[in-house]
Formats: C-alpha cells, sequence, structure tokens
C-alpha cells in the first residue's frame, strides 16, 4: 500500500472549467458544451498561437496549481496529440513537405515540453504513455516518485476525441478532458485528500479503450469528497478527505 496527499485539483472539458461547474456537472445541473476553447489568456499571445486546444486544458489546468513553483510534473495520456499526428499523416500521405514545428508539437511528450517550457518549470518534466490503464500507470509513477523523495509534482491526465479514421477499431473521448492533480507525499491538512493505493487482486476496471472517459470517474470522487476507483490490474485508488 502507498499513500500521498492530494492537495488540490483542476479539471477542464468544454463548458465545465471550475469547482463550481464540476459540482453542478456531478448533480446533474450542467452539462458539456459542444465546443470550448480552454482559457490560456495567462500567457503570451505568441506562445497561445502554437497551443492545440488540448495542450490549452493541459495549461489551463496546471498553471492554477504552480502558483509559481518549480516543481515535477507528470503528464499522462493514452493519445496524446492525435489530432496533430494525424494531420501529419494525411501529409505524408499526400506527399507533402512536413513541418518540423508541427512535427516537435506532435510527439506524446509535446506538451510537457510546453508546459515546462511557457511556466517556467525546471525540474523534471516527463511524459508517460498511459496504455490501457492510463489512471493505474501515472498514479503507481507518481507514489513511486514521491516516496523516492520528491516532495511535491504534479500529475496530469488529458485526451482528445480521435480522428474518424481509428474510430472503427478503438472507442474514442468524445470532448476533451484535461485533469491536474497536486500531489505532496506528507501528511495532509484538513480539506485535502488522503489517497491510497492498494492492490485488491479482485478489484476490476474496463481498460481505456474500453471506457474513454476514464478521468470522469476521477473527477466525480474528487468533487464527492471520497471515492474507491479500480485502476486496473487489481489496483484501486482510495480517496478520503480529511
Amino acid at each position: 500500500m502507498s499513500e500521498f496527499t492530494i492537495s488540490a485539483w483542476r479539471a477542464w472539458a468544454p463548458g465545465v472549467s471550475d469547482a463550481t461547474d464540476w459540482l453542478r456537472w456531478r448533480r446533474g445541473e450542467l452539462g458539456f458544451a459542444d465546443q470550448a476553447i480552454p482559457d490560456a489568456s495567462f500567457l503570451p499571445a505568441m506562445q497561445r498561437r502554437r497551443l492545440s486546444p488540448l495542450s490549452k486544458a493541459a495549461m489551463a489546468t496546471a498553471y492554477p496549481l504552480l502558483s509559481g513553483c518549480d516543481i515535477p510534473i507528470l503528464c499522462c495520456s493514452v493519445h496524446g496529440e492525435a489530432q496533430r499526428t494525424y494531420a501529419l499523416l494525411q501529409d505524408v500521405a499526400a506527399s507533402e513537405p512536413l513541418s518540423p514545428t508541427a512535427f516537435g508539437l506532435s510527439v506524446h511528450n509535446a506538451i510537457v515540453g510546453q508546459l515546462s517550457i511557457s511556466l517556467g518549470i525546471r525540474s523534471p518534466a516527463l511524459a508517460l504513455a498511459g496504455g490501457e490503464y492510463p489512471l493505474l500507470g501515472g498514479f503507481l509513477e507518481a507514489a513511486a516518485m514521491l516516496a523516492e523523495g520528491t516532495p511535491e509534482m504534479l500529475l496530469q491526465f488529458y485526451e482528445e476525441p480521435l480522428p474518424e479514421l481509428y474510430l472503427h477499431n478503438t472507442e474514442s473521448p468524445k470532448r476533451i478532458c484535461a485533469t491536474t492533480l497536486h500531489l505532496r507525499g506528507a501528511y495532509g491538512k484538513e480539506g485535502e485528500f488522503s489517497a491510497r493505493l492498494v492492490h485488491n487482486p479482485q478489484a476490476t476496471t474496463p481498460s481505456a479503450f474500453e471506457q474513454p472517459e476514464y478521468q470522469l470517474p476521477l473527477i466525480g470522487a474528487l468533487v464527492d469528497g471520497e471515492g474507491a476507483l479500480s485502476l486496473g490490474q487489481g489496483w484501486q485508488l482510495a480517496l478520503e478527505m480529511r
């Protein structure tokens, strides 16, 4: 069993962007919008122009939790910048020249690289390919970093809808969603979450390819102030607000 603290969190999806919105969503009073652009107005215009909607969602959820601090960031995603990558593949198929900038912004660690540059982070900034169980991979890696002495860090998950070409053999999120957690290894304060990773061989959960909106149960537990999430492969995350 591994224990740590979730001291703060932010999440963004179209039409649902702050704690009040997410509470209304949890109560069934607010639904997701068809389209929306995350607010990245805290960045200079030249930097904003380089960002995709997915990377803006990542920025918008990470920025309030940093508060000028230089701490490690761990970003976890199944597909990352899927739309950018697909556009590049279309250019390859059409024998068009590839843009080096577009390629650099499409790789799996592109978003965490932009986070570190734009937000002035010199601490380790890591990108993790989520695989079938992205929540499991992200929380296990974060718990290991905290156990090895990292005093605090950000853990982030983000996904976007896949291009239509891929939908015949995989499931896709219906909308962009980004979730960022501020984690500490130390004992938390009142109003923070006690988080425990527990191995339970009987616990099961669909993979991200069966449940592509995998962030929503996590957000729901954070809004509720408690919950037990099955992360996959016999692991559970138990959350309880102190």
